[in-house]
């Protein structure tokens, strides 16, 4: 299923973590800054070390209108 979050929501959600970051960080931080669906779309992502934003950015899958 397409997270339903957006990429400006889930850069403010990734905004304080320090990277290169796990998967679990990446979940991590956004479940402290309380944004389910950016943790949904994180969880769908893989298991992998991003290097940066960018990178996980182009491992979430968007659904409609996830600008």
């Amino acid at each position: 299923m397409a997270a339903t979050t957006t990429r400006k929501l889930l850069a403010e959600c990734l905004s304080e973590v320090d990277f290169p970051a796990d998967k679990n960080d990446l979940v991590d931080a956004a479940i402290r800054k309380g944004d389910p669906t950016a943790v949904q779309a994180l969880r769908e992502v893989p298991a992998a070390e991003y290097a940066d934003l960018d990178e996980v950015l182009r491992a979430v899958t968007f659904g409609e209108g996830g600008a």
